[in-house]
């Protein structure tokens, strides 16, 4: 009778010990496929809401006195009305740099005081499709200026003048309509009247220049890599980064996996006793068996492969039950914890290291009952039949 047939006999016949032992693989292997599943869509869902939540890099002169908030980031005082500036050159320089493939988005902004009802209030002009795509807390009512004869308004700008949407506003000696107010976002955008940049740019006579550049990076990854360009290709601008805001929640995140990983490592460890010391329990209760196999002619080694036959089977159907569980809790933990959205990514590394911690543990727990298994002296075996 082949090795596999004795096998499969066996836990079929003891199939509480076989379902215990599985158990215990099962949850060594979910629980690394849950961690890992997780991080890994931490990871990603990170690199896309940067990518989708605006600049990662600000590019503006030197000495800018600005005093506008883009992303959190605050870009000086503007309250004397001096605005320094770049060029579209200075565009156009950033847009070549060597990783310019690893930009989802360049946007230019002009900004200049303009006169409203009286008030001087200062006027953003930008690519405002663009941004409202890249910056999705900049919520609308109404609908983005279409031509040059309409404006967006912040909502204190239109809280102080008292306007609607439809209502005509007279800026600068034009008349405009106001096709939209922007929410409010708590920060300088609130202030602010939004143009598109070249009707800005008309109405105050400034056509070609630039105050800022906003920069949208791709992924996390490259943002050193672009600030450097940049800098390298504008060295008389300053090139303002949020990295550090955002290594700051990645090392929180990072710390929260490092113990997730340290759980599931001690997770690993108790189902690797478990199965130890399950198989030692069946190996006491199989001498009869394994005494009855020694006088027929099978060998230590034959012996030994037996068990380790046995824990590879439970193995594969631990690796794969354990996969199946830790990929479908990474799927409904994050809709467990209100207010966290994570896209599940499925990455094969993951998968084949299910597979692996339920083999290197399952046959490393088995080592040693299938050592002492082969070691049972089967004149000792022999005394229980």
């Amino acid at each position: 009778m082949e090795l596999r047939h004795l096998a499969f006999g066996y836990l079929h016949r003891r199939k509480g010990k076989a379902a215990l032992i599985t158990f215990g693989l099962s949850v060594a292997v979910g629980a690394i496929v849950l961690v890992l599943s997780l991080v890994l869509s931490l990871r990603a869902t990170m690199d896309e809401r940067l990518t989708q939540y605006g600049s990662n890099l600000i590019i503006m002169p030197a000495s800018a006195e600005l005093n506008l908030s883009y992303g959190g980031m605050s870009v000086g005082s503007a309250g004397n009305g001096e605005i320094p500036r770049l060029s579209e050159s200075d565009v156009e320089a950033v847009r070549a740099v060597p990783s310019a493939s690893a930009m989802s988005a360049v946007l230019p902004v002009l900004l200049a005081p303009v006169d409203v009802q009286d008030r001087t209030l200062l006027g953003l002009g930008t690519d405002l499709p663009t941004s409202l795509r890249f910056k999705p807390w900049w919520k609308l009512e109404g609908s983005v200026p279409a031509g040059g004869g309409e404006v967006l308004v912040g909502l204190n700008v239109r809280n102080e003048l008292g306007l609607e949407l439809g209502d005509e506003v007279v800026i600068s000696g034009r008349s405009f309509r106001v096709s939209g107010i922007l929410w409010e976002t708590g920060g300088e955008e609130d202030n602010l009247v939004f143009f598109e940049r070249p009707v800005l740019a008309d109405l105050t006579g400034q056509a070609g220049v630039v105050n800022l550049i906003e920069v949208t990076a791709a992924n996390t990854d490259v943002i050193d890599q672009l600030t450097a360009e940049i800098q390298n290709v504008l060295p008389e601008a300053s090139v303002q980064s949020v990295k550090s805001s955002i290594e700051f929640t990645e090392q929180a995140n990072s710390a929260l996996a490092d113990f997730g990983l340290a759980v599931t490592l001690l997770i690993v460890v108790i189902a690797g006793a478990v199965v130890m010391v399950t198989m030692l329990t069946a190996v006491k209760e199989r001498q009869k068996e394994i005494g009855v196999l020694r006088a027929v002619g099978y060998k230590r080694r034959h012996i030994a492969s037996l068990i380790l036959l046995e824990s590879a089977m439970l193995s594969s159907v631990g690796a794969v039950v354990g996969t199946i569980g830790g990929l479908a809790g990474a799927l409904v933990v994050p809709k467990l914890v209100g207010g966290l959205t994570l896209g599940l990514v499925v990455h094969p590394l993951v998968i084949v290291a299910g597979l692996g911690v339920a083999y290197v543990v399952g046959l490393s727990a088995a080592l040693y009952p299938a050592w002492r298994a082969a070691e049972l002296d089967p004149v000792t075996a022999l005394k229980y039949i």
